[in-house]
């Protein structure tokens, strides 16, 4: 339990560090940046995640399953084939985002769209080694790693754009620079720690088994993510969008948290799963539910907290901002029980049933979105967020029923299990 504690500490700490890099540079480049040269580097960010859905086909998901649950193959000759997937589909990727993209009304020249791609690809390239670190429960390297590649973007991105006055050019290529170089050190320390041995033909067969049905789940996410953000932008104007967006990023917290959490739980929760008989799959439920108050009544200790510090984190413009991230922070808890959940897919290796959940609960937030900002304004858009939220978990479960049965009609008995055990664990009766 204290390791599990410790692992969780330090993801948290590395998620805060690297989650702060967008905090960080916001004030330099609004200063610096003319309103123009600010949208293309927010039209490239927004275009990384669509990008992902094909660049890297999220290898490292499949890496980390098989360095946890060896009986499937060598884990060595999975990571050398995941590597190498994830630059195919890169290039792949890079070719259609300078092809389309530009004609999807992003305003960036084709080879940036490009570079978006290999971005995306490079990051899936960090992932895999972070992957593999988790796996073995060195949550100190992985989240070094992250931290490092978080450090590396701000210092890159800041000598870019102020000491070479490159713009908002500048800030993209600072950031594309820097992902590319950690995701170089990332397989050269996977050759060096031995991880990589000759791919087989069945390996990547399997990694493509695993990449390709989350497709349609990676690019429905990215819409899903973003889609309330297009409905505010669209009827509302840019004013109200800023203090939306500042309310988002304050609902970042929860996530930071829920994100860490999961990172240092999913090792024991994939160990669980592996063992057979039905008491380990009820102390996995048993979790579960337990996290839903949890990451309920943490939600309501930041929102109270934003509450009586609203105005030294945000300044007068934006207080209705700290309103708003109510629903942020209750969506960012919500999330925290679906990464839950997606775990069981993940494990499985039956990916596609996560993209069909997604696609539902994008389908359900493309219509509710332009509805509620219609009728309700900027607090409809986070409603709709956080409904979405809830969709998302609510079609994972039920679509989760079919593939990986859980107990999940006795969470008493669930409960009981899970909190007898650690009892037992501390030498009570």
């Amino acid at each position: 339990m204290s390791s599990l504690l410790r692992a969780g500490a330090i993801y948290a700490l590395a998620n805060v560090l690297a989650a702060g890099v967008p905090f960080m540079l916001l004030p330099v480049l609004t200063r610096v940046l003319s309103p123009a040269e600010y949208g293309r580097v927010v039209s490239f960010f927004m275009l990384v995640p669509v990008c992902a859905a094909v660049a890297g086909l999220s290898v490292h998901g499949a890496v980390g399953v098989r360095w946890l649950d060896r009986r499937s193959g060598d884990p060595r000759s999975y990571t050398a084939a995941a590597v190498l997937v994830a630059f195919g589909s890169s290039a792949v990727a890079a070719a259609l985002a300078a092809v389309f993209a530009p004609r999807a009304g992003i305003e960036l020249a084709p080879a940036l769209c490009a570079l978006a791609a290999v971005v995306a690809g490079a990051t899936a390239l960090q992932g895999t080694r972070f992957a593999v670190w988790q796996a073995a429960g060195q949550a100190l390297p992985a989240a070094t790693l992250q931290v490092s590649s978080a450090a590396f973007n701000v210092g890159l991105s800041l000598l870019a754009v102020l000491a070479l006055q490159a713009g908002g050019t500048g800030r993209i290529l600072g950031a594309s620079v820097a992902v590319a170089a950690v995701a170089a050190l990332s397989v050269f320390s996977l050759h060096r720690d031995a991880c990589l041995a000759r791919p087989t033909a069945a390996d990547i067969r399997s990694v493509l088994r695993f990449g390709l049905p989350l497709v349609p789940h990676t690019l429905a996410g990215a819409v899903l993510a973003s889609v309330d953000r297009f409905a505010v932008a669209g009827q509302l104007g840019s004013g109200p969008l800023g203090v939306y967006g500042a309310a988002s990023q304050l609902g970042l917290i929860i996530n930071v948290i829920t994100d860490a959490a999961t990172k240092a739980y999913t090792p024991t929760m994939y160990r669980l799963l592996a063992a057979p008989g039905l008491r380990s799959r009820l102390r996995l439920v048993g979790v579960a539910y337990l996290s839903v108050p949890v990451w309920a009544a943490l939600a309501v200790v930041v929102w109270l907290l934003l509450g009586a510090l609203g105005g030294w984190v945000l300044g007068p413009k934006y207080q209705e901002a700290i309103s708003l991230s109510w629903w942020f922070l209750l969506g960012g808890a919500i999330g925290g029980i679906y990464l839950q959940v997606a775990g069981l897919f993940f494990f499985s290796g039956r990916t596609e049933w996560l993209g069909a959940a997604t696609m539902l609960a994008c389908a359900f937030s493309a219509v509710l979105a332009p509805w509620a900002v219609a009728a309700y304004g900027a607090s409809g858009g986070a409603m709709a967020y956080c409904a979405a939220q809830a969709a998302l978990v609510l079609a994972a479960w039920g679509l989760s029923q079919r593939l990986m049965p859980m107990p999940w009609v006795a969470p008493r008995l669930a409960v009981r299990v899970l909190i007898g055990r650690r009892a037992g664990r501390s030498g009570r009766p």
